[in-house]
């Protein structure tokens, strides 16, 4: 009888591949450097010096920072300063956790000093605030265009005001001028009258025949004195030699013995014209004495 044997089945590739890293093995343990070598070229290895790679090329002409104690003892005396007045620079500027009572926040503060009540109130006016952020928005929007609008209508209202009072003294300005070309054709009919006055001594005048130093039409007072005596066009002296004109003219003695006893009239007329000449002379010494503290000012 034959002998028996095991057939032959195609190795797998598994097999192999360990069959071949066991031969690899093989040869490199054969190849390799002896025990003793390998240990000569480690002392070999630590003789030589290590030169790590530079990221950085030094720089030339770099000095170290040097100690500067003064500035550590200043800087150790602030510190211990803020530290026992409170003022920590860094601490005091962050330990404000709910951040200034201006725009609905409230201070930390404030929140410290809350009752149960406030406290509540706060907290649900917050939250009401962050869900419904957008419809705040938008009103505190329209609250401030119309702001912006009540300010424009206001600069514009006054803006009116402004031309409106420049116009007003623009009128006053041409009124005054008007004024001024009438009592200039007054003043030479006035002129006329004292000439009229003072040609003869057997005159006998009447009551419209006395003159007045005011404009035709104006009411007797103080102040249309002044404007017909005193023109804006004129200088301070010409002013000043036309009032101390009318100053002779209206002293009351003077004015009774050239005018008064040529008037034919009741005592009562009389009487009534010396207290008109008397308020006249009044009038031309205060506005005498005004002239010259313009004159004193100016110089």
């Amino acid at each position: 009888m034959p002998k028996l044997r095991y057939k032959d089945h195609p190795e797998s590739e598994d097999k192999k591949y360990k069959r071949k890293k066991k031969k690899h093995k093989k040869r490199d343990r054969s190849s390799s450097p002896t025990r003793h070598h390998r240990h000569r070229r480690g002392r070999q290895s630590k003789d030589q010096y290590y030169d790590p790679p530079k990221l950085y090329e030094e720089e030339s002409g770099w000095v170290p920072p040097q100690h500067d104690e003064e500035a550590e003892w200043r800087e150790r005396l602030f510190s211990a300063m803020a530290e026992d007045e409170g003022q920590d620079p860094f601490y005091s500027q962050y330990d404000d956790y709910g951040g200034s009572s201006s725009g609905g926040v409230r201070s930390r503060s404030n929140i410290d000093v809350m009752n149960d009540e406030e406290y509540r109130e706060y907290i649900a006016s917050q939250m009401y605030r962050k869900k419904n952020a957008e419809a705040i928005a938008w009103e505190e929007a329209k609250a401030a265009e119309a702001k912006r609008k009540e300010k424009e209508r206001k600069e514009a209202q006054e803006r009116a005001r402004e031309e409106e009072a420049g116009m007003q003294k623009e009128r006053e300005r041409q009124e005054t001028i008007l004024r001024q070309l009438k009592i200039h054709d007054s003043r030479s009919k006035y002129e006329e009258l004292w000439k009229h006055v003072e040609a003869t001594t057997t005159t006998v005048i009447t009551k419209n025949e006395i003159p007045w130093p005011i404009a035709p039409g104006a009411s007797f007072s103080q102040q249309n004195v002044k404007e017909f005596l005193v023109l804006a066009t004129a200088s301070l002296t010409d002013n000043k030699k036309v009032v101390r004109k009318e100053q002779l003219r209206y002293h009351p003695d003077k004015f009774i013995h050239r005018v008064l006893r040529k008037f034919e009239g009741t005592e009562k007329e009389k009487k009534r014209l010396t207290t008109k000449t008397n308020e006249v002379s009044g009038w031309l010494n205060e506005l005498w004495q005004e002239l010259n503290n313009d004159n004193n000012s100016s110089s």
